[in-house]
């Protein structure tokens, strides 16, 4: 009898360690995620950033952040940030999306501010993520000329970052932003790409 509880044990034991390595490889897919597929994007007057994402099977990686500065540099709005970086993720781990927080000046966040900008880790596939000309107070902005910000955490502190000139007027255009990758030759690059941003004026 003693024997088998033994057994039983060490088996609960096993299963536990394993749940827990599974917790640690992707500890970010929780919850539900405000990114949009590509195909419900939505019709109207936006700023439309679409990508293509990888999920890398590492720790410290698949961090994601959108958001928008006036030509001043100072912060607007976020558009999507992964949660676990808005929560507590950029203070355990300040490799994470370094250029996000130091803008979003995350420490002066909201608990319902974070909320309703973040969202778990997408999954592989292609997303769309919406500007609809509102400041973080929900304020239809007013000047013309604004700056789109997109960086990823790849893996601890190699990072990309996407970045231009938003015109906001008659004529509807796009442009694919070139990267700006902290390793040069990294080998994680898959995680973001095909960035593509584009304006439509109705």
């Amino acid at each position: 009898m003693k024997k088998k509880l033994i057994i039983a044990t060490l088996a609960a034991m096993l299963l536990l360690s394993a749940a827990t390595v599974n917790k640690v490889m992707n500890p970010f897919n929780i919850g539900i995620s405000p990114l949009m597929s590509v195909t419900q994007a939505e019709n109207g007057r936006r700023l439309e950033i679409t990508f293509s994402t990888e999920n890398l099977l590492l720790v410290a990686s698949n961090q994601y952040a959108f958001w928008i500065e006036d030509m001043d540099g100072n912060y607007v709005d976020t558009l999507y940030v992964t949660r676990y970086t808005a929560r507590e993720g950029h203070r355990r781990r300040p490799q994470s999306l370094p250029q996000w927080v130091s803008s979003a000046k995350t420490g002066n966040m909201r608990s319902s501010e974070i909320d309703a900008i973040s969202g778990a880790t997408p999954k592989p596939g292609e997303y769309a993520v919406n500007w609809d000309f509102t400041d973080s107070k929900r304020e239809l902005v007013t000047g013309t000329r604004y700056r789109y910000f997109i960086e990823g955490t790849m893996f601890m502190d190699d990072n990309v970052l996407y970045s231009g000139i938003i015109v906001i007027g008659e004529d509807s255009w796009e442009e694919y932003p070139v990267p700006e990758y902290s390793v040069y030759d990294s080998q994680y690059k898959a995680m973001l790409s095909n960035v593509r941003v584009a304006y439509y004026p109705n």
